[in-house]
């Protein structure tokens, strides 16, 4: 896989993945069910799918928001795959419509559609998301690009002290000259015939 082709599949995952979080959270705040683990997986799977072609190589924020809005269409139609479809007693569903509670008889209150809501969440999910991602990525480029620089910096202040670096000056060895051969002392010669002074003789 090449170096843009990488980047551009984790591009995808993290945006596939915040907008899965962000939109999971909202569609739960609005008051939609739960979703299963099945649920949740499938949206995330199309969401990265259709973010791995509209992101792009580059941070653009047209594509950026297309992918993002399609992620949260996914995300509104496809969390209550396998969701808990369960109703106490008492209770008869309606049918399948999406955000619309079911109906309970025994306090005879009628179902009421909560779409507006629900549409206003992923709406504010999307914006949320697109937001994150957007400048999260660009601060994370900034954050390269500085990393980059201090490292330049660094290598730079490295090289320089080397070169910079005073060289020792050599001490003048210590020259051995021969000593100089000792003169033997003079050799006293000896008299054989030795006596007082002459003066001295009568």
């Amino acid at each position: 896989m090449s170096r843009s082709r990488a980047t551009r599949v984790i591009r995808a995952s993290v945006a596939a993945s915040i907008a899965t979080f962000v939109a999971l959270f909202s569609h739960v705040a609005a008051g939609g069910a739960m979703p299963s683990w099945l649920g949740i997986a499938v949206p995330w799977v199309l969401s990265l799918a259709v973010c791995t072609v509209l992101v792009g190589r580059a941070l653009s924020l047209p594509r950026l928001g297309v992918a993002v809005v399609l992620s949260q269409l996914l995300f509104h139609l496809l969390f209550v795959l396998g969701a808990d479809s369960g109703a106490p007693a008492g209770t008869v569903a309606t049918g399948h419509v999406h955000g619309l509670p079911v109906l309970d008889l025994s306090t005879g209150a009628t179902p009421v559609a909560a779409d507006l809501s629900m549409w206003f969440a992923h709406l504010a999910a999307a914006v949320l998301t697109v937001a994150a991602l957007y400048r999260g990525e660009r601060l994370v480029i900034r954050l390269g690009v500085l990393a980059r620089e201090l490292l330049a910096w660094v290598r730079r202040r490295i090289l320089s002290g080397v070169v910079r670096l005073p060289a020792v000056a050599e001490r003048p060895g210590i020259v051995c000259t021969p000593a100089a051969p000792l003169r033997s002392a003079p050799v006293v010669s000896l008299v054989r015939r030795r006596g007082p002074p002459l003066s001295f003789v009568v």
